[in-house]
C-alpha cells in the first residue's frame, strides 16, 4: 500500500500540499477540467475552430486553388488567435483551480498586455507538436501512419520538457525566455514523469478521434460516395467538438504537472516543506 497522503483540495486544487504521482496528476487534471468544462467550453469551442480555418477556408471555400503567400498570412493570425484563446483558457483554469471567481474582463487584459509575448512563449512551449501535427498532412501520402507514429515518438521526450512553459509564462507571470527555461528547469531531472503524462493524455484524445472515425465509417456505406461533402462537413464538425473537450483538458494537465514539478524542483532544493 502506498503511504502517501490523500490529495485534499477543499477550496481549490492549488497549491498542492504535496508532490503527486503520474496517475494523481492525470486524476487531479480530470477534477480541473470537470470543474472549468462550461466555464472554458465556448473559449475552446473557438480557439479550435481557430485553429481548423485554414482547413475549411481551402477545403470547402476555394477547394483546389491555393496561394503560398495568402497560406501564410492565414496561419500567421491562426497563431496570434489561438495564442490569446490559450491563454484565456489557461487563466481561467487557473483562476478555479485557486478556487478564484474567473473575470473575463481581468483575463482579456492580461491576455492583450501579454499578446506578443505570448507568440513567442506558445511557439516555444508548442511548436514541437504544432510542427507535427502541421506536417502530418504533408507526410500522409508518402509516409504510412505507422511509420508517423514512429516518427513522432521521439519527439515525445523534447515536447515534455518544454510545455510547462505555457502555464510557467501565464501563471507566473514570467517573460517568454524565462517560461522556457523554468520549464527545462524544473522538468529535466523529472522528464520521465511528464513524458508519461503526456503520452497518457494523448492516448485519452486519442480514444475520441477513433470513436468519429468508427461513426464516419459508418455512415460512408450509409450515405454512398455521392455525399463526400456531407461526410467531409460531419467528420470536421465532430472534430471540433472533440478539439473543443480536448484543449481544456490539455491544458489543465499542463498546470497541474508544472505546480507538481515546481513543488518537487524546491523540495530537492529544500525551499519548500
Amino acid at each position: 500500500m502506498s503511504s502517501a497522503q490523500p490529495l485534499r483540495a477543499p477550496a481549490g486544487l492549488l497549491p498542492l500540499s504535496r508532490p503527486l504521482m503520474t496517475g494523481e496528476v492525470l486524476d487531479a487534471a480530470f477534477r480541473l477540467f470537470r470543474s472549468g468544462l462550461l466555464r472554458t467550453l465556448p473559449y475552446s469551442g473557438l480557439a479550435v475552430l481557430v485553429l481548423e480555418l485554414p482547413t475549411l477556408y481551402w477545403d470547402f471555400i476555394f477547394p483546389g486553388k491555393r496561394d503560398v503567400l495568402l497560406e501564410l498570412a492565414g496561419y500567421l493570425v491562426v497563431l496570434a488567435l489561438s495564442a490569446a484563446m490559450l491563454g484565456v483558457i489557461t487563466l481561467r483554469l487557473l483562476a478555479i483551480s485557486r478556487g478564484s471567481r474567473p473575470r473575463f474582463r481581468t483575463e482579456l487584459l492580461t491576455v492583450l498586455r501579454r499578446w506578443p509575448m505570448a507568440l513567442i512563449a506558445t511557439i516555444g512551449a508548442l511548436g514541437l507538436p504544432l510542427l507535427l501535427f502541421g506536417l502530418g498532412p504533408a507526410f500522409n501520402n508518402v509516409l504510412p501512419a505507422g511509420a508517423l507514429v514512429v516518427l513522432a515518438v521521439p519527439l515525445l521526450w523534447p515536447s515534455a520538457l518544454i510545455m510547462v512553459a505555457l502555464p510557467a509564462f501565464w501563471c507566473d507571470g514570467l517573460g517568454p525566455f524565462a517560461a522556457i527555461v523554468r520549464a527545462l528547469h524544473v522538468s529535466r531531472r523529472q522528464s520521465w514523469r511528464m513524458v508519461g503524462a503526456l503520452v497518457a493524455t494523448l492516448c485519452m484524445i486519442a480514444v475520441f478521434y477513433v470513436l468519429v472515425a468508427i461513426i464516419v465509417a459508418m455512415l460512408s456505406p450509409l450515405l454512398g460516395r455521392a455525399d463526400l461533402f456531407l461526410i467531409s462537413t460531419v467528420t470536421s464538425m465532430l472534430s471540433l467538438v472533440v478539439g473543443a473537450f480536448g484543449v481544456p483538458f490539455v491544458l489543465a494537465m499542463l498546470i497541474v504537472a508544472y505546480e507538481d514539478l515546481k513543488l518537487r524542483d524546491l523540495r530537492r532544493r529544500g525551499a519548500a516543506p
